[in-house]
């Protein structure tokens, strides 16, 4: 079934009107999951008594652009280390591409649609693949480490955050950052196991430590924007920035935990709404992780048809 999916998968990655088909259902489905959350908090939509701080918001859009650069520049500092060779315009598009799959409940298109679009680049599918695991590593230890160090920073969340899994997930994925060919290692025996071609190029130490740094940046300007949309609509304290930059990164990780592993639809969402309930009332934190959804969605689905037309 599998192989049949991905020979489909490579029949539409050959010819570019499928291509280009392929990515307006993508499209589709990004606004239809943003109409199904309307529809989904319609009550809590038209009950909240809205005011909009417009300078916030649109100061949140304007540093979507940063987030978007050093998301993408992280990848590419990932693909070059491993020796591919494609410009940063190729990049840029793979990446939005299949990253507006990750809307979609399951994470076979988003691994399939990268894997399938840089295959018709060139790149070898097992390459590509292991920029994904490093890609999703380095996350987990970026992410993990700023759980870790801003709990000193944020003693209301402490109570609500499990700190020895957090070290322990950081420490895992810190070790294998600053021994990538353990992680080679570990790939190249799966490969072998489904009798393909083991890898032959290694990210290096210098290259996933500028990797995990893009990363930490990333979580961190994340937390920001997350903060500044806070404000557009709920007036909270400067002071509670890192409470915010926490509340981001924490339901961050728990949310790409769900996407590999499903556990329970929308669970990212309940988990920010969770720890938003320390620092605002719950009706606000439905609102917030609603705006939240929508904004990022919006972004995307904007910045991907931006880079479709480069």
């Amino acid at each position: 079934m599998l192989k049949a999916l991905w020979k489909r998968g490579r029949v539409i990655c050959d010819h570019p009107s499928w291509r280009r088909a392929t990515l307006a259902l993508i499209l589709l489905a990004s606004l239809g999951a943003v109409g199904w959350i309307i529809v989904r908090d319609w009550s809590n939509l038209v009950t909240y008594a809205w005011h909009f701080e417009w300078a916030y918001l649109a100061l949140s859009g304007l540093a979507y652009v940063l987030v978007l650069s050093l998301a993408i520049g992280a990848w590419i500092v990932i693909m070059v280390g491993l020796r591919t060779e494609l410009s940063w315009k190729q990049h840029g598009q793979f990446f939005l591409y299949s990253w507006l799959a990750r809307r979609l409940p399951t994470p076979l298109p988003f691994v399939a649609s990268r894997v399938l679009l840089y295959e018709q680049a060139g790149v070898a599918r097992r390459l590509s693949l292991a920029a994904i695991v490093w890609e999703q590593l380095l996350l987990f230890a970026s992410g993990g480490w700023l759980v870790v160090l801003l709990f000193p920073f944020t003693p209301a969340l402490s109570q609500r955050l499990p700190l020895a899994p957090t070290i322990l997930l950081a420490v895992i994925c810190a070790g294998l950052v600053l021994q990538p060919q353990v992680l080679a290692r570990g790939l190249n025996w799966l490969l072998r196991r489904w009798k393909r071609e083991p890898l032959t190029t290694v990210l290096t130490v210098p290259g996933a430590l500028a990797a995990l740094f893009l990363h930490t940046l990333l979580w961190l300007s994340g937390g920001v924007i997350f903060f500044l949309m806070v404000r557009s609509i709920y007036m909270v304290n400067w002071e509670l920035l890192p409470v915010f930059i926490q509340v981001w990164v924490a339901s961050g990780l728990i949310g790409y935990i769900s996407f590999f592993v499903p556990i329970v639809p929308g669970v990212r969402d309940m988990s920010m709404i969770a720890l938003l309930t320390i620092v605002v009332p719950l009706s606000v934190a439905l609102i917030i992780a609603l705006l939240v959804r929508l904004w990022i969605t919006l972004n995307e689905l904007f910045w991907a048809v931006v880079f479709s037309r480069l």
